[in-house]
């Protein structure tokens, strides 16, 4: 491609093409996601605002427990809700989690119309999920350490680590349309007209 002129090809012939589908698949993803993150963080708004945890889920849990023959009492998981919602893991949950859900939900339909604000509302609200959603979880933790048998703790730092990367991989599904050099070039994709002077 280069002749005896010694002349380059013009560095818009290497220039990424813009991807459209890459950023709008994300943008379901993160809304799908969204969607998650404020149901689980409603649910824990509903258990801090509760003054006892609902029968019909307990009653799921403990059969669950009894099944791995872990011993746990009605009463001791009740102390437990009663102990984590005076603590605030419930609150720190469901407020980041709902807040940080709306910024990516938001964020994701607009990432969804090719709008780079779309990336910035994702990653904040995913970062907010983040941090919040793997301290409350640990919170959780700490609480269940000091009131239920070993097991339980187990299964709730399980869970905190397994918020924390579930909440990793929408940090990164955010970040993913400005990384890639195609996606970047389809957000907020402008028609410049250039004028060639004779």
């Amino acid at each position: 491609m280069n002749g005896d002129d010694g002349l380059a090809p013009p560095a818009s012939l290497f220039a990424p093409r813009p991807d459209k589908k890459g950023p709008k698949t994300i943008a379901i993803l993160l809304i799908m996601g969204a969607i998650l993150m404020i149901l689980v963080g409603w649910g824990d708004f509903r258990n801090s605002m509760a003054d006892d945890f609902p029968d019909a889920d307990l009653d799921a849990i403990l059969d669950n427990y009894q099944n791995q023959e872990i011993n746990i009492t009605a009463e001791e998981y009740q102390d437990y809700h009663d102990e984590v919602r005076d603590d605030g893991a419930y609150s720190v949950r469901a407020y980041t989690l709902i807040f940080g859900g709306i910024l990516v939900l938001i964020g994701g339909i607009l990432l969804f119309r090719l709008n780079l604000l779309g990336v910035k509302l994702s990653l904040a609200g995913s970062t907010i999920g983040l941090i919040g959603g793997f301290g409350g979880t640990w919170m959780m933790a700490q609480v269940s350490s000091e009131m239920l048998p070993q097991e339980v703790t187990t299964v709730t730092e399980l869970m905190s680590y397994l918020c924390g990367v579930c909440m990793a991989i929408c940090v990164a599904l955010a970040a993913l349309p400005i990384l890639n050099a195609s996606a970047r070039a389809a957000l907020n994709e402008k028609v410049q007209l250039v004028n060639e002077e004779e």
